[in-house]
């Protein structure tokens, strides 16, 4: 072993034979490593742009075409969470790499929302609305702008920012051949910091998605504006919400969401529940009519400066029969209160919620129904007007003697949801059968539209269960039970009675 030590040592000392020189071998690898790694990083970033672009639509160079020949902002539609689809007997084609042109083709067999239902009133293009300007962010410019059509309208809500956008909006536009959503914008998501707007930048950029893709496939879009931000609250209780202390910082957040969305966005719900503290917590404690008159006097001469054809709806009331101060108020009680101080006359509409229970919506509360089989026994041994659908329909059109819109309305279903037993305070959810929900909606459609006095219906929802975190079962899972569609994507009954209703 010696020796071959001294002959490796000697030829390597003092011979450059390529073959046998370790420190040239060693200087080739390094240079054919780095050529390789140089190569594999350039193929590397072709496929990753490539990449983007596929998904994208060609977003980044397309976006600054357009903001450089327009000045408008051009949104592309893509996949901003965790995949999510639904079983179809047609199935839609996966809309994840779909421009908003592309993701509004119709599904062969279907009628357009746009054609069928909206009858939109088409007004000429807008230019961007400077106030509804955002730091680093393009200006939005609505597609179709419109006025809200004076026909009956059909609508869902769907959980909008979790998703593909384009593809859940073509399911409510083309396959439920709706013509109207509701979005629900949460003031404390889209200006968290009171002066830097660009910490909310990524959700205005999806609402921004959101709103031009359902304005381009025919949807009129009711925004429900709720959830004041903390730095404009005093008063913070866990699991509670409410307005700012001082009601001219929402007046700035409603003119700025509204002139960015002008022409896109047909009616506005004020606030959410006032009739409640889950949802109006204030330094006072107080739970009024009057207090809420005094936010609307605050708001709604700005919404009306910024678009004077959106229609402005009341913030929709919990239906309770429980007054226990600075907690909850009877909702007629409430509305009572709002009528004696003047309320009706600032708002365009009255906002509805419609929880459906385990009552048909044909049954007064007051007329002696009872389903005997019933494990939710509170509408029969304890009748009140808020258990009924009908009772608190025309109740709210008795004392305003006004336009209703129902924001939500529907019926919770625990039937194939895959789990056992019920969200806690969610009991009568057992008692109703998918079937059931499928015809009380469809009922629920037919009497609002005959009613005269209401000026459209959302059901409460499209597809909460695929994008909430709960399960059916568990605290805070209660809106799966309320939604047309299972676990799995598979439409329930619901869905296909909506879709095959007539819609007159």
């Amino acid at each position: 072993m010696g020796g071959v030590l001294k002959s490796q040592r000697f030829m390597s000392r003092y011979t450059f034979n390529p073959k046998i020189d370790p420190g040239r071998d060693r200087r080739r690898r390094m240079l054919i490593g780095a050529a390789v790694f140089a190569a594999v990083l350039v193929v590397g970033v072709i496929l990753f742009i490539v990449g983007i672009r596929g998904l994208t639509g060609g977003a980044a160079s397309d976006r600054s075409a357009s903001s450089t020949a327009t000045g408008k902002f051009m949104p592309v539609v893509t996949i901003f969470a965790p995949d999510v689809t639904i079983q179809l007997g047609t199935p839609l084609p996966k809309a994840t790499a779909a421009s908003p042109s592309q993701a509004a083709t119709a599904v062969p067999g279907s009628t357009s929302a746009a054609t069928s239902q909206a009858d939109p009133t088409n007004a000429p293009a807008i230019a961007a609305d400077p106030r509804g300007a955002l730091p680093g962010m393009a200006d939005f410019s609505c597609p179709k702008p419109h006025t809200i059509p004076a026909t009956f309208g059909y609508g869902i809500q769907s959980n909008w920012p979790v998703g593909d956008i384009g593809y859940w909006n073509t399911i409510m536009a083309e396959r439920l051949k709706l013509n109207w959503t509701k979005a629900q914008v949460r003031w404390k998501d889209f200006q968290p910091d009171k002066t830097d707007w660009t910490k909310a930048q990524n959700n205005w950029q999806l609402l921004d998605a959101f709103t031009a893709d359902a304005n381009k496939k025919g949807l009129n879009i009711l925004y429900g504006v709720i959830d004041a931000p903390e730095w404009a609250r005093s008063t913070i209780k866990p699991a509670k919400t409410g307005p700012p202390d001082d009601f001219a910082l929402a007046a700035k957040f409603f003119e700025k969401v509204l002139a960015r969305y002008k022409g896109c966005v047909q009616a506005v719900e004020v606030w959410n529940e006032m009739n409640i503290d889950r949802e109006w917590t204030t330094p006072s404690g107080v739970i009024s009519a009057a207090d809420y008159i005094k936010f609307l006097n605050a708001v709604i001469p700005t919404i009306r400066s910024v678009d004077p054809n959106l229609m402005v709806i009341m913030g929709a009331l919990a239906p309770t029969g429980i007054n226990a101060p600075g907690q909850s108020m009877d909702d007629f009680t409430y509305m009572d209160q709002f009528v004696a101080a003047g309320g009706t006359a600032l708002v365009d509409c009255i906002g509805v919620h419609l929880n459906g229970y385990n009552m048909p919506p044909d049954k007064d509360w007051n007329e002696g129904y009872n389903n005997p089989l019933a494990k939710f026994r509170g509408p029969f041994d304890g009748p009140h007007h808020s258990w009924s659908f009908k009772s608190t329909l025309y109740g709210y059109y008795q004392r305003t003697n006004k336009n209703q819109c129902v924001t939500e309305f529907g019926w919770a279903s625990m039937q194939n949801l895959g789990v056992t037993g019920n969200p806690p305070g969610f009991e009568f959810a057992l008692d109703n059968s998918e079937q059931q929900q499928a015809d009380w909606i469809v009922k629920g459609f037919q009497m609002m539209r005959e009613s005269g006095f209401v000026r459209f219906g959302i059901v409460f929802n499209l597809d909460y269960i695929q994008k909430i975190g709960q399960k059916p079962n568990e605290a805070g899972g209660d809106p799966a039970t309320y939604s047309v569609v299972r676990p799995d994507g598979s439409p329930r009954p619901a869905f296909d009675a909506i879709a095959n209703m007539p819609k007159p």
